[in-house]
Protein backbone atom coordinates (compact mmCIF):
# COMPACT_ATOMS: atom_id res chain seq x y z
CA UNK A 1 0.00 0.00 0.00
CA UNK A 2 1.50 3.37 -1.02
CA UNK A 3 1.66 6.28 1.40
CA UNK A 4 -0.66 8.34 -0.89
CA UNK A 5 -3.52 5.86 -0.53
CA UNK A 6 -3.16 5.24 3.24
CA UNK A 7 -5.85 6.54 5.57
CA UNK A 8 -5.04 8.70 8.61
CA UNK A 9 -5.37 5.67 10.92
CA UNK A 10 -3.15 3.54 8.65
CA UNK A 11 -0.51 6.25 8.54
CA UNK A 12 -0.58 6.45 12.33
CA UNK A 13 -0.01 2.71 12.59
CA UNK A 14 2.85 3.01 10.10
CA UNK A 15 4.54 5.69 12.21
CA UNK A 16 4.33 3.57 15.36
CA UNK A 17 6.57 0.98 13.70
CA UNK A 18 9.45 3.18 12.55
CA UNK A 19 12.45 4.56 14.40
CA UNK A 20 12.12 7.86 16.34
CA UNK A 21 14.61 9.70 14.10
CA UNK A 22 12.60 8.75 11.01
CA UNK A 23 9.27 9.58 12.66
CA UNK A 24 9.78 13.38 12.72
CA UNK A 25 10.39 13.50 8.97
CA UNK A 26 7.42 11.25 8.21
CA UNK A 27 5.09 13.28 10.44
CA UNK A 28 5.94 16.52 8.61
CA UNK A 29 5.28 14.91 5.21
CA UNK A 30 1.98 13.32 6.22
CA UNK A 31 0.64 16.46 7.96
CA UNK A 32 1.54 18.56 4.92
CA UNK A 33 -0.39 16.31 2.52
CA UNK A 34 -3.37 16.15 4.90
CA UNK A 35 -3.88 19.88 5.51
CA UNK A 36 -7.24 19.61 3.77
CA UNK A 37 -8.28 16.49 5.63
CA UNK A 38 -11.09 16.63 8.23
CA UNK A 39 -9.89 18.18 11.51
CA UNK A 40 -10.90 15.35 13.90
CA UNK A 41 -9.04 12.51 12.11
CA UNK A 42 -5.95 14.72 11.81
CA UNK A 43 -6.00 15.49 15.56
CA UNK A 44 -6.41 11.76 16.26
CA UNK A 45 -3.38 11.08 14.07
CA UNK A 46 -1.21 13.67 15.82
CA UNK A 47 -2.18 12.32 19.24
CA UNK A 48 -1.07 8.83 18.23
CA UNK A 49 2.22 10.19 16.95
CA UNK A 50 2.98 11.49 20.43
CA UNK A 51 2.94 7.94 21.84
CA UNK A 52 6.24 6.04 22.29
CA UNK A 53 7.36 3.91 19.37
CA UNK A 54 7.45 0.84 21.58
CA UNK A 55 5.68 -0.28 24.74
CA UNK A 56 7.76 -0.11 27.96
CA UNK A 57 9.34 -3.31 29.19
CA UNK A 58 7.32 -5.29 31.71
CA UNK A 59 8.16 -4.36 35.31
CA UNK A 60 10.44 -6.80 37.06
CA UNK A 61 9.11 -8.96 39.86
CA UNK A 62 10.38 -8.70 43.45
CA UNK A 63 12.45 -11.86 43.04
CA UNK A 64 13.96 -10.64 39.76
CA UNK A 65 15.04 -7.37 41.37
CA UNK A 66 16.55 -9.15 44.39
CA UNK A 67 18.34 -11.62 42.14
CA UNK A 68 19.88 -8.79 40.09
CA UNK A 69 21.19 -7.13 43.27
CA UNK A 70 22.54 -10.38 44.74
CA UNK A 71 24.24 -11.27 41.47
CA UNK A 72 25.82 -7.82 41.21
CA UNK A 73 27.25 -7.83 44.73
CA UNK A 74 28.08 -11.52 44.57
CA UNK A 75 30.74 -10.84 41.93
CA UNK A 76 31.80 -7.44 43.28
CA UNK A 77 35.29 -7.28 44.80
CA UNK A 78 35.79 -3.56 45.41
CA UNK A 79 33.62 -0.46 45.32
CA UNK A 80 34.05 3.29 45.74
CA UNK A 81 31.21 5.82 45.93
CA UNK A 82 30.15 9.25 47.13
CA UNK A 83 27.67 9.13 50.00
CA UNK A 84 25.00 11.53 51.22
CA UNK A 85 23.50 10.53 54.55
CA UNK A 86 20.64 11.98 56.61
CA UNK A 87 19.96 10.88 60.18
CA UNK A 88 16.55 11.75 61.60
CA UNK A 89 16.80 11.44 65.38
CA UNK A 90 13.37 10.99 66.93
CA UNK A 91 14.30 11.60 70.60
CA UNK A 92 15.67 15.10 69.96
CA UNK A 93 13.57 15.87 66.85
CA UNK A 94 16.65 16.70 64.80
CA UNK A 95 18.00 15.83 61.35
CA UNK A 96 21.73 15.55 60.69
CA UNK A 97 23.23 15.57 57.19
CA UNK A 98 26.64 14.19 56.24
CA UNK A 99 28.58 13.78 53.01
CA UNK A 100 31.47 11.41 52.54
CA UNK A 101 33.50 8.98 50.45
CA UNK A 102 33.04 5.21 50.72
CA UNK A 103 35.49 2.39 50.00
CA UNK A 104 34.59 -1.31 50.18
CA UNK A 105 36.79 -4.35 49.72
CA UNK A 106 35.32 -7.81 50.10
CA UNK A 107 35.23 -9.75 52.22
CA UNK A 108 34.25 -7.55 55.14
CA UNK A 109 36.25 -4.34 54.76
CA UNK A 110 34.68 -0.89 54.62
CA UNK A 111 35.75 2.70 55.20
CA UNK A 112 33.61 5.83 55.15
CA UNK A 113 35.32 9.22 55.52
CA UNK A 114 32.87 12.01 56.28
CA UNK A 115 33.66 15.60 55.33
CA UNK A 116 33.14 16.69 58.95
CA UNK A 117 36.15 14.67 60.16
CA UNK A 118 34.31 11.53 61.27
CA UNK A 119 35.56 8.12 60.12
CA UNK A 120 33.81 4.74 60.10
CA UNK A 121 36.10 1.76 59.56
CA UNK A 122 35.25 -1.95 59.43
CA UNK A 123 38.19 -4.35 59.10
CA UNK A 124 36.23 -7.61 59.14
CA UNK A 125 36.56 -8.12 62.89
CA UNK A 126 35.58 -4.83 64.48
CA UNK A 127 34.13 -1.41 63.71
CA UNK A 128 35.91 1.83 64.59
CA UNK A 129 34.10 5.15 64.94
CA UNK A 130 36.37 8.20 65.09
CA UNK A 131 35.23 11.76 65.77
CA UNK A 132 37.74 14.54 65.22
CA UNK A 133 35.50 17.03 67.02
CA UNK A 134 35.16 15.00 70.23
CA UNK A 135 38.64 13.45 69.94
CA UNK A 136 37.19 9.99 70.61
CA UNK A 137 37.64 6.59 69.02
CA UNK A 138 34.99 3.98 69.73
CA UNK A 139 35.89 0.37 68.96
CA UNK A 140 33.04 -2.12 68.73
CA UNK A 141 33.44 -5.86 68.11
CA UNK A 142 30.59 -7.89 66.63
CA UNK A 143 29.76 -10.89 64.51
CA UNK A 144 26.60 -9.60 62.81
CA UNK A 145 26.26 -6.31 60.91
CA UNK A 146 22.50 -6.26 61.56
CA UNK A 147 23.06 -6.37 65.31
CA UNK A 148 25.81 -3.74 65.10
CA UNK A 149 23.39 -1.12 63.68
CA UNK A 150 25.75 0.18 60.98
CA UNK A 151 23.43 1.08 58.07
CA UNK A 152 26.05 1.38 55.30
CA UNK A 153 27.48 -2.04 56.23
CA UNK A 154 24.40 -3.54 54.55
CA UNK A 155 26.40 -3.43 51.30
CA UNK A 156 28.84 -6.00 52.66
CA UNK A 157 26.06 -8.60 52.82
CA UNK A 158 24.08 -7.53 49.75
CA UNK A 159 24.95 -10.77 47.93
CA UNK A 160 22.78 -12.76 50.37
CA UNK A 161 19.74 -10.55 50.97
CA UNK A 162 17.20 -13.38 51.03
CA UNK A 163 19.22 -15.25 53.66
CA UNK A 164 18.77 -12.39 56.12
CA UNK A 165 15.57 -10.62 55.07
CA UNK A 166 11.99 -11.22 54.01
CA UNK A 167 11.50 -9.18 50.84
CA UNK A 168 8.35 -7.23 49.91
CA UNK A 169 7.50 -4.66 47.28
CA UNK A 170 7.19 -1.29 49.03
CA UNK A 171 5.29 0.46 46.21
CA UNK A 172 3.97 -1.07 42.93
CA UNK A 173 4.72 2.26 41.21
CA UNK A 174 8.43 1.83 41.97
CA UNK A 175 9.11 -1.89 41.40
CA UNK A 176 12.86 -1.55 41.98
CA UNK A 177 12.29 -0.19 45.49
CA UNK A 178 11.97 -3.08 47.95
CA UNK A 179 11.07 -3.38 51.63
CA UNK A 180 13.33 -5.70 53.62
CA UNK A 181 12.32 -7.12 57.00
CA UNK A 182 15.09 -8.72 59.13
CA UNK A 183 14.60 -12.41 59.85
CA UNK A 184 16.89 -12.49 62.88
CA UNK A 185 15.44 -11.52 66.27
CA UNK A 186 17.23 -8.69 68.01
CA UNK A 187 18.21 -6.86 64.82
CA UNK A 188 18.70 -3.15 65.46
CA UNK A 189 16.80 -2.20 62.30
CA UNK A 190 13.02 -2.60 62.09
CA UNK A 191 12.94 -2.49 58.31
CA UNK A 192 14.95 -1.26 55.36
CA UNK A 193 13.88 0.24 52.04
CA UNK A 194 16.35 -0.51 49.24
CA UNK A 195 16.41 1.13 45.81
CA UNK A 196 18.40 -0.43 42.96
CA UNK A 197 19.03 0.36 39.30
CA UNK A 198 18.52 -2.01 36.38
CA UNK A 199 22.07 -3.38 36.77
CA UNK A 200 21.39 -4.44 40.36
CA UNK A 201 23.47 -1.61 41.82
CA UNK A 202 22.06 -0.24 45.08
CA UNK A 203 21.42 3.50 44.73
CA UNK A 204 19.76 4.24 48.06
CA UNK A 205 18.92 2.84 51.49
CA UNK A 206 16.41 4.00 54.09
CA UNK A 207 16.80 2.30 57.46
CA UNK A 208 14.14 2.42 60.19
CA UNK A 209 15.49 1.37 63.59
CA UNK A 210 13.51 0.21 66.62
CA UNK A 211 13.96 3.53 68.41
CA UNK A 212 12.10 5.42 65.68
CA UNK A 213 15.18 6.90 64.03
CA UNK A 214 15.46 6.99 60.24
CA UNK A 215 18.70 6.95 58.26
CA UNK A 216 18.68 7.77 54.54
CA UNK A 217 21.74 7.01 52.42
CA UNK A 218 22.18 7.94 48.76
CA UNK A 219 25.05 6.49 46.73
CA UNK A 220 26.48 8.34 43.72
CA UNK A 221 29.50 8.11 41.39
CA UNK A 222 29.82 4.41 42.16
CA UNK A 223 32.86 2.67 40.68
CA UNK A 224 32.96 -1.14 40.73
CA UNK A 225 36.33 -2.91 40.67
CA UNK A 226 38.35 0.15 41.67
CA UNK A 227 41.92 -0.31 42.85
CA UNK A 228 42.07 0.31 46.62
CA UNK A 229 45.20 0.45 48.78
CA UNK A 230 44.76 -2.07 51.61
CA UNK A 231 46.37 0.42 54.01
CA UNK A 232 43.13 2.39 53.78
CA UNK A 233 41.50 -0.18 56.06
CA UNK A 234 43.79 0.55 58.99
CA UNK A 235 43.40 3.57 61.22
CA UNK A 236 45.78 5.13 63.74
CA UNK A 237 44.10 7.63 66.02
CA UNK A 238 45.88 10.96 66.58
CA UNK A 239 47.82 11.34 69.81
CA UNK A 240 45.61 12.29 72.73
CA UNK A 241 42.49 10.57 71.35
CA UNK A 242 40.29 8.89 73.95
CA UNK A 243 39.74 5.22 73.04
CA UNK A 244 36.51 3.53 74.17
CA UNK A 245 36.05 -0.22 73.64
CA UNK A 246 32.59 -1.78 73.61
Amino acid sequence: MSRQTMSIREKSHFLMQIKPKEKDIAVKCIVKENTKAPLVPLIFFLALCALPSALPAQAQSVQEVVTSVENHYGTLKTLTAKVTQKNRLKAVDMTQKFDGTLWIEKPGKLRLNYTNGQVLLIDGKAALFYSKKSEQLIKKTFTDFQLANIPVAFLLGAAHIRDDFDVLQSDPKTPRSLELLPKKPGAAMKKLIMAADTDGRITGLTIFDRSGNITEIIFAQEVDGATIDDKLFTFKAPKGTEVIEQ
